[in-house]
């Protein structure tokens, strides 16, 4: 006979192998009692108190195994509405599916991207907004055109040169990505979120033999970054 309990006590860290008050029996728990030859010879479940007996025992050398069937499996991570979350996607076309299960980590990149560069579109399309002619604006009211239309027909391509430069600007800095991922994504979930910049990091500076592959990465990253990054100066200065 013998009890199965959770050794492990707030107020006392180091008292092990000794029950104190607020340590509690593990209920419900299947046991087997083995032989040193890895047999099995009887087994047991322990009751509320956590307290067990193994019957009609003969004597010998034996060890008591928690079975693995008590346990669940190894948590192997959260997707957003996927098929691994209580939100029922079984009756949604693939497109939906794949749609809705993007892993957690991207979605948290995404969201910290677009909170940190948020201000700095805003504040170029505030400026584009603020310097439109007003006159064609009016002339577009008087036309009788409605919100909508002056919008999409009006506003967005007076504002184009703008958003043409928070665009490019947004896609270089893409590109470029690396620190939010490396201080927010731990290292076993950052596999999902990895750009260029941060396989230059990985491959180049934490003491792997790959600084021939960093190198090609950096190459790559510097020949996307380059024309755009003259495409958006002549824009900016036409």
């Amino acid at each position: 006979r013998g009890l199965v309990w959770n050794d492990f006590s707030p107020l006392q860290t180091t008292n092990t192998s000794t029950i104190v008050s607020d340590e509690h029996g593990l209920p419900s728990l299947h046991l087997s009692l083995v032989r040193s030859s890895g047999a099995s010879v009887a087994s047991a479940v322990t009751d509320a108190s956590g307290n067990f007996r193994f019957s009609h025992v003969a004597p010998g050398n034996y060890r008591v195994e928690v079975l693995a069937s008590n346990f669940q499996n190894a948590f192997q991570g959260t997707f957003w509405l996927g098929s691994q979350s209580i939100t029922p996607t079984s009756q949604l076309n693939q497109t939906a599916q794949s749609l809705l299960s993007v892993p957690l980590i991207d979605l948290a990149m995404i969201i910290s991207y677009i909170w940190i560069w948020a201000g700095f579109a805003m504040v170029l399309i505030g400026a584009g907004l603020a310097a439109l002619n007003r006159e064609v604006l009016e002339a577009s009211e008087i036309d009788g055109a409605t919100e909508w239309q002056k919008l999409r027909r009006v506003t967005i391509p007076m504002l184009a040169p703008v958003l043409t430069v928070v665009f490019v600007t947004m896609v270089i800095n893409v590109l470029k990505v690396f620190d939010i991922i490396l201080n927010m994504a731990p290292g076993s979930s950052q596999g999902p979120a990895t750009t260029l910049a941060l396989s230059i990091y990985n491959d180049g500076f934490t003491g792997g033999i790959h600084s021939g592959v960093a190198s090609a990465i950096a190459v790559i990253l510097f020949l996307l970054v380059v024309p755009i990054m003259l495409w958006n100066l002549k824009k900016i200065k036409g």
